[in-house]
């Protein structure tokens, strides 16, 4: 196991380690109907306590995964980024993922901190490769992670939804 400090910066974000205390912003990300239409819709408070155990969990077994997003000026949660061990297809893969309230997007952010987990994963945890996954009616994410060096790979089912496989080179 190869561990990534807790926090790390962008010139625009603070990711901060994923804690049992960050429950309520995690909450408002899982209730927020727009923020969640792409990612399978919104949580009820079951779903949100068990995706927390499972992404505390993951920092325990892996030393990375889950980072709240604050702003660096005002330090208000914009979203949150992910870099995690997934199964893909019987594969067991690391993924590269990000979402932000809606009020952030189209601002670059999501360039900017997908940009920072690439290089994380390969610098920091030394991974050959990582994958992202996107539904086809996420363009903007696409258009996020063609712009940072991304390239789609093929369609897979995860979690019973059809979703577009990217990986770095």
């Amino acid at each position: 196991m190869m561990a990534f400090p807790d926090c790390f910066a962008t010139p625009r974000l603070r990711a901060e380690r994923l804690r049992e205390e960050h429950l309520d912003a995690i909450r408002a990300m899982d209730t927020d109907a727009r923020y969640m239409a792409l990612l399978g819709g919104t949580r009820d408070l079951a779903q949100t306590a068990a995706y927390m155990a499972k992404n505390l969990q993951h920092w325990s077994d892996h030393g990375f995964g889950v980072w709240v997003l604050r702003d660096e000026h005002w330090q208000r949660v914009v979203g949150r980024g992910v870099l995690r061990h997934v199964d893909v297809e019987g594969t067991d893969e690391v993924e590269l993922g990000y979402g932000f309230h809606p009020q952030y997007w189209g601002h670059g952010l999501g360039t900017e901190i997908a940009r920072k987990l690439l290089r994380i994963g390969h610098t920091e945890l030394r991974l050959a490769t990582l994958v992202a996954l996107t539904r086809y009616a996420n363009i903007a994410s696409q258009r996020v992670l063609t712009k940072t060096g991304l390239v789609y790979e093929r369609d897979i089912t995860y979690d019973g939804v059809l979703h577009m496989l990217y990986r770095s080179l």
